[in-house]
């Protein structure tokens, strides 16, 4: 998933020859600062001109400035250095970085996952809300004849109930969703399936990681840790992506915000977080309780440490092409229903009024751009459609955007998380390209349980060989066409 997207135009001709996007009314604007300040945030930053993890640290040296500057646009290139740093750098660290007495640190841990940490070490554990199933049927696709890239490996699967764990003395770093646990123990989620998952911590270098083995090289050193009582830790490694946070952090937060058991306890995030993300923090924690933001490389070593076992997941990437079977994304729709809960107060009274009926996500920067834009855009305009430039809305302006519209169309990307908050019986178009490491299931499994139609239009890419599942792609006039006249019709 990408990033928010800068505010930047590209600039080009087919930019310039884009529709004017739409804003809301001023009067519409009220609820925008609605989170936007709180007088009990701690910053724990990174150390100043310290560099956390080797991975930051090449990209800045004059090797990495070369690579980026002058040779990454080569395909051939750029597969050679991911190589390199997959299966190189594990050697360095196993072979090299481990010895002597600073290396001890990176001594091989136990890596389990939560539910098994806690049977094992007889740990308190409470339920947030219990299992639940989710239905995962095969949505309309355009062209029909693509449908098969979009056939569902099962036709429900059960989200296991999420609980809180109580650890005693451990400890939470910046930039990972791992928790460290005595002098040994790593804890992560229940929903890692390592032996197909590549993590964000290994690809920056935080962390190696054996998946035969369950066991993990921590990399990363903080010498002098802050410490506090009593905290719950929702830092991650993908926090800073929009998609992430909204579908796999937020829903966390609201989760245990909102039990009364837990009413007073600090909240441990990323620091550096979009404004978007930390309006949305406070909305849903609410001005009053404490937040502390860790920097990466920073540790927070806690005495009674709260964690709250995964809402939703998506892995950050494949370890290895050679499995199949490789998850599109699991989400736990309770989760998103306690979410848009506690987000619905604060929508106020105008929820109504001008805001838009039917609208088209534009992706204005990024990977996966839709290289026809201005010809798509001309026929959402001249179907009556209100173009939408997400980055220049706040997050409530957004929430209340999706939450009032009642067709979406959009290519894949992050703005699209926002449709967690249509109401049901809305009806959401996606465009995609086909590639067969695409997560198609990702926008279906996700929103087809909260009673939200998905329709897809599959596009070809532009470039294939250049940047995979990440390049631009273009989506077929007619199809679009006909995903239109069909959601009119639902």
């Amino acid at each position: 998933m990408a990033l928010l997207p800068s505010q930047a135009d590209s600039g080009d001709g087919e930019a310039a020859a884009l529709a004017p996007a739409w804003v809301p009314a001023p009067a519409e604007d009220e609820v925008a600062s609605a989170g936007s300040s709180s007088g009990r945030i701690r910053n724990v930053e990174a150390v100043p001109g310290k560099r956390p993890d080797n991975f930051v640290r090449l990209r800045e040296s004059w090797l990495g400035r070369l690579y980026i500057g002058h040779l990454k646009p080569y395909a051939a290139v750029r597969w050679a250095v991911q190589w390199l740093w997959r299966h190189g750098y594990p050697i360095y660290v196993n072979q090299i970085a481990t010895r002597g007495k600073r290396g001890q640190a990176r001594r091989w841990r136990r890596l389990t996952p939560l539910r098994a940490f806690a049977t094992k070490m007889a740990i308190r554990t409470d339920q947030l809300v219990p299992a639940s199933r989710v239905e995962t049927p095969e949505p309309s696709v355009f062209p029909a004849d693509d449908r098969a890239f979009l056939a569902s490996p099962h036709a429900q699967y059960e989200f296991p109930e999420i609980i809180v764990a109580t650890l005693d003395d451990a400890t939470t770093y910046g930039g990972t969703n791992l928790v460290l646990v005595g002098r040994d123990d790593v804890v992560c989620h229940d929903l890692y399936d390592f032996a197909r998952d590549y993590t964000s911590e290994e690809l920056h270098g935080r962390t190696l990681i054996s998946p035969r083995r369950r066991r993990i090289r921590w990399l990363l050193n903080d010498e002098e840790p802050e410490a506090v009582p009593l905290a719950a830790t929702f830092v991650d490694a993908c926090a800073g992506n929009y998609a992430h946070w909204l579908t796999e952090v937020l829903p966390r937060i609201a989760l245990f915000c909102t039990d009364e058991r837990f009413k007073d306890v600090p909240l441990v995030v990323n620091s550096g977080l979009h404004a978007n993300i930390m309006e949305s923090l406070l909305l849903v924690a609410g001005t009053d309780r404490e937040i502390i933001t860790l920097g990466v490389g920073r540790a927070l070593t806690v005495k009674q440490l709260h964690l709250t076992a995964a809402a939703g997941y998506v892995p950050f990437g494949r370890r290895s092409n050679r499995l199949s079977g490789h998850s599109h994304g699991v989400f736990s729709p309770p989760a998103f229903e306690r979410l848009r809960h506690c987000l619905t107060t604060h929508l106020g009274k105008a929820a109504g009024g001008a805001w838009p009926e039917k609208i088209f996500i534009r992706r204005a920067s990024g990977p996966r751009m839709l290289a026809n834009s201005a010809e798509i855009e001309r026929l959402m305009v001249a179907s009556g459609y209100a173009i939408i430039q997400p980055e220049t809305l706040s997050f409530m302006q957004q929430v209340r955007l999706f939450a009032n519209a009642r067709i979406v169309v959009s290519p894949t990307g992050a703005a699209l998380a926002n449709a967690i908050f249509c109401q049901p019986g809305t009806q959401v178009g996606v465009f995609m390209a086909k590639h067969e490491e695409m997560i198609y299931r990702y926008w279906c499994d996700m929103l087809t349980p909260l009673q939200i139609g998905v329709s897809y239009v599959l596009g070809n890419l532009v470039e294939v060989s250049k940047l995979g599942i990440h390049g631009n792609f273009t989506a077929a006039r007619a199809d679009v066409a006909d995903l239109l006249e069909a959601l009119e019709q639902r």
